[in-house]
């Protein structure tokens, strides 16, 4: 049993001192269930030991989450470990939902490494959540429990499931309880998606992580109530058309497929690039957006090109994220344009994702002056200690006039189940060379961290 099981039992077992009485056993169910919605599906199951009282209780639990991702990164390599604990993980699902008494449900997360060989089980736990009227609805299916899987072999949304064959189902106005619909390693249609759009009008939020049959997809109409939509990692994509929305933020992987226009409310932007991109075509599908944008993030595959471009300014930016791919030594002052175009900016973030980069003595390159007046965070992730990020750094202690603090985070930003040795030497490697570089040049008044 678990530290936070056994501190979670001994928490329900205190007796007042006074009266050596079960204080908490007499409380009302809803308490009851209010306290147990604070632990894990496992960790609530776990309180029928304590007595009778609580033997039923978590029965009733309206959140469901199925999360068991933390063992798969031991067994990723291994497919007859992984194969044992997905049939492991069904059988629990389904044991707890053959006792779940609940008639309705806040949340229902399944979260593990399941593809279309699961097809059948996941089916029948959809149909029990959403006869139960699930606000949250996540299936969270991505390969070991982080990458998207192939698209051949991802569990398929069930359309029958909507009535999408021209017959309502007997559970059609179930559905109309989403708030939140998420799908990772799933394939699910355009048409299933704007079901969910028009059918669901408490939808607020809607995040598709690499689905192979999603084609088309049309967000349209002010009536809508989504806030936030997530497109990622959807290679059969022709087009994402958004217009006269009330979105509040908008990830997409897919900028060239994007059609924006009238988007009001939109104030944070995430944003991929194609191969070889330069900066502006990768901003011209949001130009429409940038003067009210607070958040913005950026991710290129292979650097960042400036063309012969003129940056707008973005009157409102706040926080600038660029996800970058390091090759060799090539310079990221680029991004010191669109810095230099939001007046307002007080946080900027560098995450470079780098495969065996050379580090070359040469002279650093200085970029014209320009006063950073609220820029008080700086963060880089994937410091490997190149002349690039070296030069970088001294564009902002030149410039930046209130800047605050400098974090340094030298570890790789590759996404891996397990770290390899020679990843965790280089990481190490890479954190000398930034104390050597920067302890000498950032000044007192600026807190430098380094992870």
């Amino acid at each position: 049993m678990g530290k936070r099981q056994q501190l979670s039992i001994n928490f329900a077992l205190k007796k007042c001192p006074c009266t050596q009485e079960d204080r908490i056993s007499q409380l009302p169910d809803d308490i009851l269930l209010h306290i147990l919605s604070f632990l894990t599906i496992k960790e609530a199951t776990y309180t029928s030991l304590l007595s009778k009282r609580w033997l039923p209780v978590w029965k009733y639990i309206p959140r469901l989450d199925f999360d068991a991702t933390e063992p798969l990164h031991q067994v990723f390599f291994n497919h007859k470990l992984r194969k044992m604990h997905m049939k492991k993980y069904v059988r629990w699902v389904n044991r707890t939902l053959h006792k779940c008494e609940v008639h309705r449900l806040d949340q229902f997360r399944v979260c593990f490494d399941l593809n279309k060989f699961a097809q059948h089980e996941i089916d029948k736990w959809l149909e029990f959540a959403i006869a139960r009227q699930v606000q949250r609805l996540e299936l969270d299916l991505l390969k070991g429990g982080k990458e998207t899987r192939d698209f051949d072999y991802c569990y398929t949304f069930p359309a029958q499931l909507l009535g999408l064959n021209h017959k309502l189902p007997p559970l059609w106005h179930n559905f109309m309880s989403v708030k939140v619909l998420l799908l990772k390693s799933v394939n699910v249609t355009g048409e299933v998606l704007q079901f969910f759009l028009h059918n669901c009008p408490f939808l607020e939020e809607m995040v598709v992580h690499g689905s192979g049959t999603l084609v088309n997809l049309q967000v349209i109409g002010p009536s809508l109530k989504l806030k936030h939509l997530e497109i990622w990692r959807c290679q059969c994509l022709e087009s994402l058309k958004i217009h006269d929305t009330n979105l509040v933020t908008l990830v997409a992987s897919s900028a060239t497929k994007l059609l924006l226009s009238n988007a009001p409310m939109l104030i944070k932007v995430e944003i991929v690039g194609a191969f070889r991109p330069i900066l502006k075509d990768i901003l011209a599908p949001i130009s429409c957006v940038l003067s009210q944008l607070e958040v913005l993030k950026i991710t290129s595959s292979d650097g960042l090109g400036l063309g012969n471009y003129k940056f707008p300014e973005f009157t409102k930016l706040k926080k600038f994220v660029v996800h970058v791919f390091a090759w060799r030594d090539t310079s990221l002052l680029g991004c010191t344009h669109v810095i230099g175009a939001a007046p307002l900016l007080e946080e900027f973030e560098l995450k470079l994702v780098w495969f065996k980069p050379l580090r070359v003595k040469r002279e650093c390159k200085k970029m014209v002056s320009c006063p950073l007046r609220h820029l008080k965070v700086i963060r880089l992730c994937g410091y490997f200690g190149r002349t690039c990020e070296f030069e970088l750094v001294k564009y902002f202690l030149e410039n930046a006039i209130v800047l605050e603090k400098i974090i340094i985070d030298p570890r790789s930003q590759i996404v891996t189940p397990v770290l390899s040795l020679s990843t965790i030497e280089m990481e190490q490697m890479s954190r000398n060379f930034a104390k050597l570089q920067l302890e000498g040049e950032v000044p007192p008044r600026i807190e430098l961290v380094i992870l």
